[in-house]
Parts: structure tokens; sequence; C-alpha cells
């Protein structure tokens, strides 16, 4: 009886070879959003590909650490004003909309920083390297 093999137990070892697969390449894709949203080399907001010397210009306040071209670096601090001073500008498209474009635009930068130091996610790409 030794001889024979017991089909649960390959069955078993087949279903987690297969969620160790998919784990992977969900991680993988993660790893990219991670890796994509905190390029140097990017605008953060508009994603236009930023000349090295671009790259190393000191963000666009002490508290905000985001690589922005020279226009969307311009419209964040046009933001910053509005909603630190409360108040509009004159120019036209400074709107309620706009304003809360670059709200949201900064809750999901500011999620994926939090995302990113999380306990669980620092143990997932511990855990489940990409490199096979």
């Amino acid at each position: 009886m030794t001889k024979v093999l017991n089909i649960a137990d390959r069955l078993e070892e087949k279903k987690l070879k297969q969620e160790i697969y998919a784990h992977r390449h969900k991680l993988g894709t993660l790893q990219r959003i991670m890796q994509c949203a905190s390029c140097h080399f990017r605008c953060a907001m508009c994603s236009y590909h930023l000349e090295a010397a671009d790259s190393h210009n000191q963000p666009a306040s002490p508290s905000a650490d985001f690589h922005l071209c020279e226009s969307c670096r311009a419209e964040f601090e046009d933001f910053l004003k509005m909603k630190n001073a409360n108040e509009g500008t004159h120019i036209l498209w400074h709107n309620k909309e706009w304003k809360k474009m670059w709200s949201a635009w900064l809750d999901y930068q500011q999620a994926i920083r939090r995302f990113k130091i999380s306990e669980e996610y620092k143990q997932a790409t511990e855990l489940l390297p990409i490199d096979d």
C-alpha cells in the first residue's frame, strides 16, 4: 500500500501552485503600480516625461514630495494657495471641480504612500518574490 499515490495530496499541491502563481501575478501588477506612482522621471500628475535635470527639482512644498513638471507644479501651488487661504483665483478653470480634482489626486498620492509603507505590503513583497 505504500506505492499507492494519494490523489488528494496531489490535487492540493496543484491548487497551491496555482494560487501562488495568481498571487505572484497580482503582486507583480501591484509592484509596478507602486513603482510607476513614485517614478522620478515622470510627472506625478500628468505623467509627462521629466528630464534628468527636472527630476532633481525641489518639491512644490516641504510637506509634499511629488515630482511634478513645471506646469503641474504651478497648478499644484495654486491649489495649495487656494486650499490654505480658502479663496479663489481669477483663473477661469480654477473652479470647485478643479479644486476637487487636485484634492482627489492628493488623496490618491497619500493613499499610495500609506499602502506602500504598510506592513501587509512589505510582507507580501517579501513572501512572494516575482523572480523565479
